[in-house]
């Protein structure tokens, strides 16, 4: 069985955990939070969650597990059976990660820590984020799903990055950026409605509620 090691604090760690549910593979959750700890860094080389242990191996990098996920339960496919379309949906995943979900963790030591702002993050932070979006709309289709016809990790990665980008915009900037791209507001609700984001998604807004400063 697989074990899935990470916290629902972490917008990458649920993201796999749909995968596992939508695929109905069954699996083991292992509470871990990062860490830079010699063990931790073994199995997970940038000490980050989440990472999945399979008869005694281990692999991190969420996208880098979807795609095995992908090939140990082909069924039912989480990617479109078209190769370009496939490819498609990557890389509005890889522009939700790195230009959306990014430079909001410029922010997590006060959103996640109550720490201050960062002054220079203060001013980075959301010139990045405004590029990010904007490149994320040319791209997203909402028709009904973020790549196309089909749900796909691309969505995914779009509910759990995209929110997780959110609570830090709202929080720092006063911004909620789900009304910065048109549609983008009403797919994500449309996409919480789905049963495997649902249960995902209530426990990790239980674990936010919990675990954020006041």
């Amino acid at each position: 069985m697989i074990k899935l090691h990470g916290v629902a604090l972490s917008n990458y760690y649920n993201s796999v955990k749909v995968a596992l549910l939508e695929k109905d593979i069954p699996f083991e959750e292992v509470a871990q939070f990062p860490s830079q700890e010699p063990e931790v860094l073994s199995v997970s080389p940038m000490g980050k969650v989440p990472w999945i242990e399979m008869d005694g191996k281990c692999l991190s990098e969420t996208n880098v597990i979807f795609d095995f996920l992908e090939e140990i339960h082909p069924e039912p496919s989480l990617y479109p059976a078209d190769v370009f379309e496939r490819a498609k949906a990557k890389e509005i995943a890889r522009i939700v990660e790195n230009y959306v979900d990014l430079p909001a963790r410029r922010h997590i030591g006060t959103v996640y820590f109550g720490g201050p702002v960062d002054d220079v993050a203060f001013k980075e932070a959301r010139p990045a984020l405004e590029q990010g979006l904007k490149a994320l709309s040319g791209v997203a289709k909402f028709a009904p799903y973020i790549a196309g016809d089909t749900f796909t990790y691309a969505d995914i990665d779009a509910y759990f990055q995209i929110g997780f980008a959110n609570l830090h915009s709202t929080k720092i900037y006063d911004w909620d950026i789900t009304e910065s791209i048109p549609g983008l507001g009403d797919y994500l609700a449309m996409l919480r409605e789905r049963p495997s984001v649902a249960a995902v998604d209530g426990v990790m807004q239980e674990a936010l509620a919990n675990f954020l400063p006041k």
